[in-house]
């Protein structure tokens, strides 16, 4: 623990405009850079205070990646001021209107809610922000509904799953043998094989892995072109730079990534921030790997863990076996880690303390880009394939028709069913769906309406609906001693209104005016003993009402009405008061 006086050291450089943070990993992040930015006033000195409030022990950011976003945002905020006729020194003086036109703007720039949501964090965090502009940022802003992408198809996920596959292999292949040549050099201190030119003498296959180690760094001297090529030979490493015989490229640790989220749909924040997993299975086992993850947008569930196993774990395992060169190197050079993805570099241009790694940002700079070359994979319709994450999580989840790092009913209601690929993958499932329902509508509204002519019925059977000597209370029946509510042969002793679910009934535009008032009259009952309604007449005012919806026009429904007699009326008011019962 800290010793007595401890007090924490200020965040900011000497000018107030620089900040740094240290972050719950105990590394670094930053530093981010106000000083670019305008003044207005004491308007940037309070979003800095905010920020660190937002970016502290005790804030809502915890990855540098959100500490990063936030920064830029905040930074473009200031600069955007002058342009929107903002005209304010201190945010005291920023009212509802001012930020209902910066939000606007935003908006009309870029449809996904991430810098108004980041504003509105920032704004809540400065005391001097009044309450009315408190409660126009209180309104939340969400994601659209519709996505500027669809799935990939079938096809594409699954090409660039195994091109992905590919690549890491390679990379496995080229490491994993430069390690086991290491291992040897380290255990018998003497390598067959060529030497290579080093400095100002000549090293092995094992030395030069040695000093990649140890070093971080390879320095050739004089002729080192030359010496670099002789090495790339030795090592294996083929037409990459000689740094990447222990380490991997970014392109393939891109690749990595793919693989992963075509395995679990992981997003980028929660790739990035993966550790080394632990192994929980015993010796002698099928291999099981739980990996520990974060996403902070989850709130006080951001922490979870993930188990791995059979071909899963294969593909978590080879990122244990393509990284471990690097974490080792970071430890000789003071910078140990636990971090799961690490790439190599050649060029040093890298934000990393040591410049010899990268450890996050894997996209930036068109990398996914350069990814869609060295693939060279085809879509659907022969063009370069571009491999886009977001794309590919959303495709995971439509595909394997799961859920991942989401709960079941976002994962349907926001990724999978708004999707085109969706409805094509579960065609045969709608198209039964559709089926069932037409079966079950024909099985719970028998009855049959239309004009005598188009029933299909015996000429001697049309001649007595049309005479109405079958006539019940409401249709008519064409088979009265054979119901499917009584014993064969036995009269019908069903309720007439069970004419409406009965094979044996029929309706002609003759019964329509009974059936409009017996429409009526259960309508009226719903209004005046909802209970008594739910409990005896609900269904059957469901079958009703589905009768005369689909097989009436309104017109047709008002005209008989007016057709309706006292007698009609009567028969009705008889039927609902049970006076009609067998």
């Amino acid at each position: 623990m800290p010793a007595a006086g401890y007090r924490r050291p200020d965040r900011l450089d000497a000018t107030g405009l620089v900040v740094s943070v240290i972050g719950t990993d105990g590394q670094e992040a930053g530093p981010f850079d106000f000083s670019q930015a305008p003044a207005h006033g004491r308007v940037r000195q309070q979003l800095i205070d905010a920020f660190i409030a937002a970016a502290g022990p005790e804030g809502r950011w915890r990855s540098a990646a959100s500490m990063g976003t936030a920064h830029r945002t905040a930074v473009a905020f200031l600069r955007s001021l002058d342009r929107l006729g903002i005209g304010i020194d201190t945010l005291s003086h920023f009212g509802p209107e001012q930020w209902w036109i910066w939000r606007s703007d935003r908006e009309e720039r870029n449809r996904w809610p991430g810098q108004v949501n980041i504003m509105r964090v920032l704004l809540k965090e400065i005391p001097e922000v009044g309450p009315l502009t408190r409660r126009a940022l209180s309104q939340r802003t969400h994601k659209p509904r519709k996505r500027l992408y669809d799935s990939y198809s079938v096809t594409e996920f699954e090409a660039i799953r195994r091109r992905a596959g590919e690549l890491v292999r390679a990379c496995e292949a080229r490491i994993s043998a430069n390690v086991a040549a290491l291992e040897h050099h380290r255990d018998v201190r003497h390598d067959d094989g060529p030497l290579v030119p080093y400095e100002e003498t000549a090293l092995s296959r094992g030395a030069l892995l040695e000093r990649r180690v140890q070093d971080g760094r390879l320095r050739f001297g004089r002729g080192a072109g030359e010496a670099a090529e002789q090495s790339a030979v030795v090592l294996g490493t083929g037409g990459l730079h000689p740094t990447y015989a222990l380490f991997p490229s970014r392109m393939e640790l891109l690749s990595l990534m793919a693989a992963l989220v075509c395995d679990r749909g992981y997003n980028l924040s929660t790739l990035e921030s993966m550790v080394v997993p632990d192994l929980a299975s015993e010796p002698g086992r099928d291999e099981v790997l739980v990996s520990h993850l974060d996403k902070p947008r989850r709130g006080h569930r951001r922490y979870f863990t993930n188990s791995f196993s059979g071909p899963h774990a294969r593909t978590l395992r080879t990122a244990l076996t393509i990284t471990a060169p690097a974490r080792e190197c970071l430890a000789h050079q003071g910078h140990p880690t636990d971090r799961l993805l690490i790439a190599g570099t050649s060029c040093g241009v890298t934000d990393h303390p040591t410049t010899l790694f990268v450890t996050g940002g894997f996209t930036n700079g068109g990398a996914a880009r350069r990814w869609d070359k060295v693939a060279d994979l085809r879509d659907d319709d022969g063009q370069l394939l571009h491999v886009h994450f977001g794309r590919l999580r959303l495709s995971e989840q439509v595909i394997n028709r799961k859920s991942s790092q989401n709960s079941a009913a976002v994962s349907e209601d926001i990724y999978r069913r708004p999707d085109a690929l969706t409805a094509r993958l579960h065609q045969d499932v709608i198209l039964d769906g559709q089926a069932e329902a037409a079966g079950h509508a024909r099985d719970t509204v028998r009855l049959r309406y239309a004009p005598v002519q188009y029933l299909g019925l015996p000429v001697g059977t049309a001649d007595a609906v049309l005479s109405g000597s079958l006539d019940t209370a409401a249709t008519a029946c064409l088979d009265f001693n054979h119901s499917p509510y009584s014993a064969d042969g036995d009269p019908c002793t069903a309720s007439f209104l069970m004419c409406l679910a009965c094979p044996n009934a029929v309706a002609t535009p003759a019964h329509l005016p009974l059936l409009v008032l017996l429409d009526e009259a259960l309508n009226n009952l719903a209004s005046v003993d909802p209970a008594r309604f739910e409990v005896r007449y609900r269904k059957h005012g469901d079958r009703l009402g589905h009768l005369l919806e689909s097989s009436t026009t309104p017109a047709e429904r008002a005209g008989a009405r007016d057709q309706a007699t006292e007698a009609d009326r009567e028969v009705i008011e008889r039927l609902l008061r049970r006076d009609l019962d067998a």
